[in-house]
This record gives structure tokens, C-alpha cells and sequence, in this order.
């Protein structure tokens, strides 16, 4: 189990108590904090000192099973994400575990060990992204007011495997949740997507010529995805919503 990347989820409760965490030894300062810093200040450290990802740290001999793969941007107010995924499952009664990158990869300061997981490799179906969504019965993404998701490459890819692996098209399976913002509005071009690691980048746009000769259907379908999270403002009880329906002529071939 440890050697799947799948069995790397944790619980709702467990997002919050990290967040909690990470207030009471902050305090003042944590009102700004990003994923990124909740990485380094927090993550990188017990990562270390426990030699496994927070993860496999926290559910000891327990490990939990995604249930729901979360698509973010790690620039987004860590308060504010996790506020966002509390509304999504808000009327839940049991909750779900989450594949959250940030604590089901083994983080560290040094870029090979992160390099070794996160990297594409030579075909980026293999990647540990990949093959945790593989195994979600739903796709949650969660937008913020930081960074458009969209223009992020490891976002857009996550969600071509979702159409591929049909969860848009299962009523339910594509969750969209946070706050709405102007970029909602912008077009997406995967193509135009800006990645960590340039070389990751160049790999998915080459698999993803390779399998469907251009960009023009993924890059169709992800509008789709992000006009519909468009119209659920920001402050209702809209702003967590399923994705029950996209164009069928969208519907991507086998990677």
C-alpha cells in the first residue's frame, strides 16, 4: 500500500487539524500563509524527521484510500482552500479522503527527492498524480483568488485525465469549489500553461499531441469546466457545485 500512491489520502478532519496546527503556531503570521508555506514551514520538516509523506505520518499502519482528488494551485491561502473544501463536503454526513499533492508526496528541500515523484518521467501517465486519480471515484478543484487553476499545467492535465478516465461525464464526479474571480472569464490554452519544471511541461504537451494531434478538444473541455464554475458566484451556497453534464463530442480518447 505504501508503494501506491493512492492509499496517500487523508481526512477531512485531518486537513483541519493541520490548519488548526499551523494557526496556533503562527498565530499573526499564518493569516497569509500559502500551500507553499505550510510546505516548508511544516510539511518538509515531518517529512524528514519521519522519512514518509504527512500522509502515511498521520494514518500510521491505517492508510486511507482516496476517495477524492483534489485539483489545486499551491498559491492559494491555505485558510481559505481549506475553508473551501469544508463547503464542498459541507452536507456530507460521512466524509471523504482527499489525495492532496502537498501531503501525499514526501516533501523536502531537496529538489531531487521531490524531482523523483512529481517528475514526468518519460510518459506522464505514470506520474503519482496519475495514478491517484486513477483510483478517485470524484475530482474536486478548488479555485482561489491567487492564481488561475487553468494556467497552471499540472492543473490542466489532471483535469484531460479526468475527462479521459470519464469522471466529468459521471454525474457528480467533477466537483467545483471557491471563490469566483475575473480570470474565470479567460479562455484556456493549455498550451500557455505555466509549469515548475519547464522539461514537465514540454512532456505532457508532447503526450498529449502525440495521443490527439492538437489541443483544440482538451483545451474545448476545459472551458467547459471553468464556465461552469463561473456561474456560481462567490457568498451563496453555489459556490460548491457539481458538474453533472459536458458536451459528449468532448469525451477524450485512451492516453
Amino acid at each position: 500500500k505504501r508503494r501506491d500512491p493512492a492509499w496517500a489520502a487523508i481526512s477531512v478532519a485531518q486537513l483541519n487539524d493541520l490548519l488548526k496546527a499551523a494557526a496556533e503556531k503562527f498565530r499573526n503570521d499564518f493569516q497569509g500563509f500559502t500551500m507553499h508555506d505550510i510546505n516548508r514551514l511544516i510539511l518538509q520538516q515531518i517529512c524528514h524527521e519521519h522519512g514518509q509523506c504527512y500522509a502515511h505520518f498521520v494514518n500510521g499502519q491505517d492508510l486511507r484510500l482516496v476517495d477524492v482528488f483534489v485539483s489545486h494551485a499551491w498559491l492559494e491561502n491555505f485558510a481559505e482552500f481549506v475553508d473551501s473544501i469544508n463547503a464542498a463536503f459541507r452536507y456530507w454526513p460521512v466524509k471523504p479522503n482527499l489525495w492532496i499533492c502537498a501531503t501525499a508526496l514526501l516533501q523536502s528541500i531537496d529538489p531531487r527527492i521531490v524531482s523523483s515523484q512529481v517528475g514526468v518521467g518519460d510518459d506522464p501517465s505514470e506520474a503519482p498524480f496519475t495514478r491517484a486519480l486513477a483510483r478517485s471515484n470524484k475530482i474536486l478543484v478548488v479555485r482561489n483568488r491567487a492564481v488561475d487553476l487553468y494556467s497552471r499545467i499540472w492543473c490542466c492535465w489532471e483535469l484531460f485525465l479526468a475527462f479521459d478516465q470519464g469522471l466529468v461525464h459521471r454525474p457528480g464526479a467533477l466537483m467545483v469549489t471557491g471563490p469566483v474571480t475575473q480570470t474565470e472569464h479567460e479562455e484556456v490554452s493549455i498550451e500557455s500553461a505555466d509549469a515548475s519544471s519547464p522539461d514537465d511541461k514540454v512532456k505532457i504537451l508532447s503526450h498529449i499531441k502525440e495521443k490527439h494531434h492538437d489541443f483544440d478538444r482538451i483545451n474545448g473541455a476545459l472551458n467547459q469546466v471553468k464556465t461552469f464554475g463561473a456561474s456560481h458566484p462567490p457568498g451563496s451556497d453555489d459556490t460548491h457545485a457539481n458538474v453533472d453534464s459536458i458536451d459528449e463530442d468532448l469525451v477524450l480518447a485512451e492516453v
